[in-house]
């Protein structure tokens, strides 16, 4: 386990290097629009924040709690470290064993924090949500062309914030599929082989936050499509009735546009991040740890 959330750890920290100046952009966008931002756009972004917050900071302390539970394991369990690690030189004597449980500590640490970056992902796909659904009121209210021509403005900078930032989140949430796959597999082996209750108890909580996580991600993907896509092109049905011919006309790129929502994918790789994906990749691990259960007691 330890294993892998470092290979998760380091694999974020080289895409948040290469795509730092995304990330840059679209937190000072975030920043700029709370500054900017009237009463009824507030109202939106904080009805998301009201509804995501407190189960992203259950997620959020649920790993730092696994990580709690991973490095005090040597206190109730009999190994001397929390992961099952070899080295290449004694650790017998006091100072040795201090120094390594203390760079355990510190992985362990790091581990969680490159799992908590899952969460500042989903947070700004839920801002671009949020800024569809602040322009469906601006739908709403157009009278003329002036505000016509406004709309379509915040909609083509929201297509091209969204678009600038699926590019290093896809590669952020891929990572953390691959990760928490391999690490599911690994701890069902632990959970239906012969240990000791314990050890189990460490590993059912450790699967459950990685499972659970996978949600984090699948969340606000899906409700992006949905946003970007249908969600949008009904409410220009719905309010181009009462707008002049010309501006009915105009809208007709915008529905074409709407046609093709935003995904976030990765062609051969990875499919739509969507309810559809999670509910097949739950049912792909349910599978996997039937056929190990199989193997292991046959």
């Amino acid at each position: 386990m330890f294993i892998g959330a470092m290979i998760n750890f380091i694999f974020k920290i080289i895409i948040v290097r290469i795509h730092r100046e995304k990330f840059q952009n679209i937190d000072l966008e975030l920043f700029e629009f709370l500054r900017s931002a009237n009463e009824d756009e507030m109202a939106v972004l904080q009805n998301h924040v009201d509804k995501c917050w407190k189960f992203h900071g259950i997620m959020t302390c649920s790993f730092y709690l696994s990580t709690i539970g991973m490095i005090t394991g040597p206190l109730f369990l009999p190994q001397k470290f929390p992961s099952d690690a070899i080295y290449p030189f004694p650790v017998d004597s006091a100072i040795t064993s201090t120094i390594v449980h203390i760079h355990h500590c510190i992985v362990g640490f790091q581990s969680a924090a490159a799992l908590s970056l899952d969460y500042q992902a989903a947070l700004f796909l839920w801002y671009i949500c949020a800024r569809f659904e602040i322009i469906f009121k601006q739908i709403e209210n157009i009278k003329n062309f002036e505000d016509f021509r406004s709309c379509i403005k915040t909609h083509q900078d929201i297509l091209r914030s969204g678009q600038e930032l699926v590019q290093p989140i896809r590669l952020i949430f891929f990572t953390r599929i691959i990760v928490s796959k391999i690490g599911i597999v690994f701890g069902a082996i632990i959970l239906i082989s012969n240990q000791p209750i314990e050890v189990k108890i460490q590993f059912i909580i450790v699967l459950m936050s990685l499972v659970i996580s996978i949600f984090v991600c699948v969340w606000p993907a899906e409700k992006l499509i949905h946003v970007s896509g249908n969600l949008l092109m009904l409410k220009i049905f719905h309010a181009s009735s009462t707008h002049p011919p010309a501006i009915r006309k105009m809208w007709l790129n915008v529905i074409r546009r709407a046609q093709t929502p935003i995904i976030i994918k990765i062609d051969g790789f990875m499919d739509i991040l969507s309810f559809e994906f999670y509910s097949a990749f739950l049912s792909t691990i349910f599978s996997y740890i039937t056929a190990l259960r199989v193997v292991v007691q046959s």
